[in-house]
């Protein structure tokens, strides 16, 4: 099973829909919820609006790094299949 997993394309994939869902996230939706959180009245519900939008913003920030990560992964790995798969062997 993570063998299939590690996979340079599945992992190349993988990366740069991270990427690239990290940041849509940042840039449309933790504004609007930060934004959300502020116009709400209540101060419970707002402190419980803005302690989402932090998590939020945390996965973000993690998607951020892991993705480009993964995608340099994914290049070494083909790279290092493509080599050893034109060695010859002894």
């Amino acid at each position: 099973m993570i063998d299939h997993l590690l996979r340079p394309k599945i992992a190349f994939w993988t990366g740069l829909g991270l990427l690239i869902v990290g940041f849509i996230l940042g840039a449309f939706v933790i504004p609007g919820l930060y934004l959300a959180a502020q116009s709400i009245g209540y101060p419970l519900a707002s402190q419980f609006a803005t302690s989402i939008g932090t998590g939020i913003d945390f996965l973000t920030q993690v998607a951020r790094l892991v993705g480009p990560v993964l995608m340099v992964g994914a290049l070494i790995l083909l790279k290092i299949e493509r080599t050893s798969s034109t060695t010859p062997s002894a």
